[in-house]
């Protein structure tokens, strides 16, 4: 009986090692990761407002501030809003319509979406064969 509380009580132990040396820091990595594609979700979403805005307002020039960097920001006179550049990544920019870029943006929060899901199927998955391994 002594023999199987200590076996017991080394699986306990065996099981808590990993949970702290692998289930942890596999979350923390996939936290963060969600967290930046929840951050590329938010642009998307308000890039997709604002052209929704323009539209419904027909409006055919703007003026706005632009973030230069470091929170300092500069006056921009935009003559022409039917066209945008889109950051599609990689430091490219893609001029855009307005329905061009609401397909663009509906087809990138799609994969960002699934991005989400492969990315939490995957620490699971590792989770469960390091339990069985």
């Amino acid at each position: 009986m002594a023999e199987s509380l200590d076996f017991r009580q080394q699986k306990v132990r065996k099981f808590e090692e990993f949970v702290d040396r692998r289930l942890k820091p596999d979350l923390v990595n996939a936290i963060a990761q969600r967290d930046k594609v929840f951050e590329q979700q938010k642009v998307f979403s308000d890039l997709k407002r604002n052209i929704e805005v323009l539209e419904k307002s027909g409006a055919t020039s703007l003026q706005t501030m632009v973030n230069l960097g470091s929170e300092v920001y500069m006056q921009a006179d935009v003559p022409d809003t039917r066209h945008i550049f889109v950051d599609v990544g990689l430091g490219f920019h893609v001029e855009f319509t307005w329905s061009e870029a609401l397909d663009f943006i509906s087809v990138r929060e799609a994969r960002l979406a699934s991005s989400v899901r492969a990315r939490f199927t995957a620490v699971g998955i590792s989770a469960l064969h390091s339990i069985i391994d």
